[in-house]
């Protein structure tokens, strides 16, 4: 699997917004979260993460408004296990319920550089891996999305724009394999990725899929 170029390791801890939790429960995505600070502050920013069990490394991306949605892993350059998604006020977890607080630590965010993106620049073939499913597919224009391949059938369809920049939304169907389900995500186009030419983030409202996009002929 190819490991994109990303930037240095975070500094540590300090500096914090926190994100709090009030009467959580059930198993699916939470609708009870508040934030305390703007999102805005880290907009595209990998930054530190605690008091989320699934990592301590989370990248943001949001637009002016403070809407977008926060990826969380154990570390730099490992797969996603938690998506956070930020709607004004609403901040909605995948996987759902946690035990407490989970603070993002402003103070440590380092810019990802990221620029508008299209359709038409995406447009190609592809091949992505989920941990250790891996799919070819290709990606037009239009936003359509269809298997090309691999043990995993990717199919769904990407949105013509979003406020968030670097990113489009999506939709996404996978069939025969273990992660078979109908998933929503994003497309992230940020150049910290390359030598992937996007990086494709989404869940079912229970579990969290994440693979970099890399281009074949």
């Amino acid at each position: 699997m190819l490991i994109p170029m990303r930037k240095p390791r975070l500094a540590s801890l300090g500096g914090i917004a926190c994100l709090s939790l009030a009467a959580c429960s059930g198993d699916g995505p939470q609708s009870n979260m508040v934030l305390e600070g703007s999102p805005a502050a880290v907009q595209s920013a990998a930054l530190l993460v605690s008091g989320d069990p699934l990592g301590g490394y989370g990248e943001a991306f949001t637009d002016s408004e403070g809407r977008g949605f926060i990826v969380v892993g154990p570390d730099d350059g490992q797969g996603a296990q938690a998506l956070y998604r930020l709607d004004g006020g609403t901040i909605r977890r995948t996987p759902g319920e946690l035990p407490g607080a989970v603070m993002l630590n402003q103070a440590s965010s380092m810019k990802l550089r990221t620029s508008a993106v299209t359709l038409p620049q995406l447009a190609g073939n592809y091949t992505i891996r989920f941990g250790g499913d891996g799919a070819d597919f290709r990606l037009d224009a239009d936003g359509r999305l269809t298997a090309a391949g691999g043990g995993c059938q990717l199919s769904g369809t990407l949105r013509t724009e979003s406020s968030v920049q670097g990113t489009l939304p999506l939709t996404l169907t996978i069939a025969g394999c273990a992660l078979a389900g109908s998933y929503e995500g994003y497309a992230i186009r940020p150049l910290d990725y390359q030598p992937a030419a996007f990086r494709l983030v989404a869940d079912d409202g229970k579990r969290v899929l994440d693979g970099y996009a890399v281009s074949y002929r």
